[in-house]
C-alpha cells in the first residue's frame, strides 16, 4: 500500500470509464473511486444507439447492506444517480468494496467489477482563543470548530479536552472536559484563571489539535487601529461619518475606548495666530470593535482662504482590561 496516497487522485481523475465500440450501441458508466459514508456516491450513466431495451444493475459488495439499483432503459439516455446511499453508521470504518455494473439487453451483455474505497469524510478541528495572552484572574474564552473537507460544519462530541501549561519544570492542568456537544459545528467554552495561576505558556488540546496562549503579569494586548472617513467633503455637506476600529492580533474585535481628533489647520504661517479648528470625539467601541459617529462640519471653515481645504484626523484606542 505504499502508493495508496496517490491512488485515489489517479482513479478519481480517470474515474471508471467503460465504453463499447463506437459503431455499435455505446455506454459510459462513471463513479468516483472514493465514496464517503455520509455523502454517498454519484453515478453517471450514458447510453447511446441502443438496439433494444436494456437492464442496468448497480450493486455494491461491502460490509454494509446497500440496496442494488436496477433500471430499465431504451433509446439515448444520460442518467445521474445518487448511489450508493448508506444507512446511519455509528462507527464507519475504512474499507475497500466492489462495485458491480451489469448492462444486459439487445446486443449488450456487459458485466464489470471495480474496487472503490469507502471511508468517513475527513474532519478538521480548529481551536481559537479570543486573545493571545491573559493575566492571572482573567477568563480564557475559546472556541472549538469541526468541519469536513468541504468546509461544512459537522456536529460531533468532543470526547476529551484539556488546558494545561508548564511553569518552569512543573506541568499544571487548569481545566478538563469530556463529551462536549457541538451545535452547527461550534462550541464556545471558557476557563477562568485563578489569581495565583503560574505565569507561562499554556496549551488547549482537543481532538488532536493544540492551541497555545500565554499567562503574563504585565501584558499589553496587540491590536491594529483603523481610521475610516470619506476621502473628500462637499461644501454642502453638514456631517461626515467617522469610524475608529480595532482588531486584536487573534482576530477578535477590539474592546475598549476610542478617542479621535479631527482638525483643520491655517493655510499660511502668517495666519497661525488664527487658531486651528479641532473637534475631539470619544466613545466606547461596539461589539464589532468600532466606534462610529457623525461629525458636524459647522466647526470648520471650508470656504475661507486662510485655512487649508484638508481635514486631518488621528485616533487612539485604549483596551478596557489592560488600559
Amino acid at each position: 500500500m505504499g502508493s495508496a496516497a496517490a491512488l485515489p487522485c489517479l482513479l478519481l481523475c480517470v474515474l471508471h470509464l467503460i465504453a463499447g465500440a463506437a459503431a455499435r450501441p455505446t455506454y459510459v458508466v462513471m463513479f468516483p473511486y472514493v465514496i464517503y459514508y455520509s455523502h454517498g456516491g454519484k453515478v453517471h450513466i450514458q447510453l447511446k444507439n441502443l438496439d433494444g431495451p436494456v437492464r442496468v444493475t448497480l450493486s455494491l459488495k461491502s460490509s454494509h447492506r446497500v440496496p442494488s439499483v436496477t433500471l430499465e432503459e431504451t433509446g439515448d439516455k444520460v442518467l445521474q444517480l445518487d448511489w450508493p446511499l448508506f444507512p446511519n453508521i455509528s462507527n464507519p470504518t475504512k474499507e475497500v468494496a466492489t462495485v458491480h455494473v451489469s448492462i444486459r439487453g439487445g446486443s449488450l451483455w456487459i458485466s464489470r467489477y471495480r474496487e472503490v474505497l469507502l471511508k468517513a469524510p475527513d474532519l478538521w478541528t480548529m481551536v481559537q482563543t479570543d486573545r493571545a495572552a491573559y493575566k492571572p484572574g482573567q477568563t480564557v474564552k475559546f472556541r472549538i470548530v469541526h468541519f469536513d473537507e468541504d468546509f461544512i460544519p459537522r456536529d460531533r462530541k468532543v470526547r476529551w479536552g484539556q488546558a494545561a501549561g508548564s511553569a518552569g519544570a512543573t506541568w499544571t492542568s487548569i481545566a478538563q472536559w469530556q463529551d462536549v456537544s457541538l451545535r452547527q459545528g461550534i462550541v464556545d467554552l471558557s476557563v477562568p484563571l485563578a489569581r495565583d495561576t503560574a505565569l507561562g505558556t499554556y496549551t488547549i488540546k482537543a481532538e488532536g489539535k493544540d492551541h497555545t496562549f500565554a499567562v503574563e503579569r504585565h501584558w499589553k494586548p496587540r491590536f491594529k487601529v483603523l481610521l475610516q472617513m470619506p476621502s473628500f467633503v462637499m461644501e454642502k455637506d453638514e456631517k461626515i461619518p467617522l469610524h475608529v476600529c480595532g482588531r486584536y492580533s487573534s482576530g477578535t474585535p477590539f474592546q475598549g475606548k476610542a478617542v479621535a481628533d479631527l482638525c483643520q489647520f491655517p493655510k499660511y504661517l502668517r495666519f497661525m495666530n488664527e487658531s486651528m479648528r479641532c473637534v475631539k470625539l470619544q466613545g466606547q467601541a461596539e461589539r464589532n470593535g468600532c466606534f462610529s459617529t457623525q461629525v458636524s462640519l459647522a466647526s470648520f471653515n471650508l470656504t475661507s482662504s486662510h485655512y487649508m481645504r484638508w481635514l486631518f484626523a488621528k485616533a487612539s484606542l485604549t483596551d478596557s482590561v489592560t488600559g
